[in-house]
């Protein structure tokens, strides 16, 4: 249920390779909520600190993020979704929830490339960065930025005047700026 993956995500206590470790002991978030204290000493490396957070089983938060993501037209994907993406699932620490406005790409049929630099470029490197993002964009790759100003705006900008997909990663979110 989409309740319990967003109640998982939201445990801060919990380190993203730790909630990994638990997905494979446990295989769903469901029932890592209905597990009790006993059931999480035995996951090797758990800290009494990540236990006290998984024995927080409300799901008011939850379900708030859920309404608030519908009413602002943000869609959830999790890490059991067959969308999700491979690539990001095969990382070391991949992240539980994704939140997403738009459509995602294909990840497996182009390749991605990240272009992410400083806030306060110069001239020369604002026209650089947005004719690499063209560039590249025009060969067939996924142009992929946190979207930040300068470097990041610009590269976004060149990729996005080739009507190919970009990606932008936020991390306050998407409703968030």
């Amino acid at each position: 249920m989409l309740q319990h993956w967003i109640w998982f995500a939201q445990c801060e206590a919990v380190p993203a390779r730790t909630k990994y470790v638990l997905l494979q002991h446990f295989q769903d978030p469901e029932d890592i909520f209905h597990a009790d204290e006993a059931a999480f000493v035995q996951i090797p490396g758990i800290t009494e600190k990540a236990v006290a957070s998984l024995m927080e089983k409300d799901l008011t938060q939850a379900q708030g993020i859920i309404d608030a993501c519908a009413a602002k037209k943000i869609r959830i994907m999790t890490y059991a979704d067959e969308a999700y993406p491979v690539r990001l699932r095969n990382i070391y620490d991949p992240p539980m929830v994704l939140y997403y406005k738009g459509v995602m790409p294909d990840w497996e049929e182009r390749p991605v490339i990240g272009i992410v630099g400083t806030r306060k470029a110069s001239p020369y490197g604002m026209n650089t960065a947005k004719s690499f993002g063209r560039q590249i964009a025009a060969c067939g790759a996924i142009v992929i930025s946190g979207c930040a100003t300068g470097i990041d705006t610009m590269a976004m900008e060149g990729a996005i005047e080739t009507e190919n997909p970009v990606v932008g990663v936020l991390g306050g979110g998407v409703d968030v700026v």
